[in-house]
């Protein structure tokens, strides 16, 4: 993968990424079961996610956005 573009370009190609390894891992784990030790690792991966939601949840959209605090 090329990491030459723009951060936020670089975020929207990786989520695509996660999107499908997600989605990959959630097939895989209904066709043959899931992994031992899975669950904790996929909470995990949750909890990361939830993370960097909440950090874009303060993006900034408009220039009355952008506050000091």
């Amino acid at each position: 993968m090329n990491d030459d573009g723009t951060p936020l370009e670089r975020l929207e190609t990786h989520s695509r990424e996660v999107e499908a390894l997600a989605n990959e891992v959630a097939v895989r784990a209904k066709a043959f079961g899931p992994d031992v030790g899975a669950r904790s690792r996929v909470e995990l991966v949750k909890q990361r996610l939830k993370i960097a939601l909440d950090e874009l949840g303060t993006y900034p959209y408009t220039a009355d956005d952008i506050t000091d605090e």
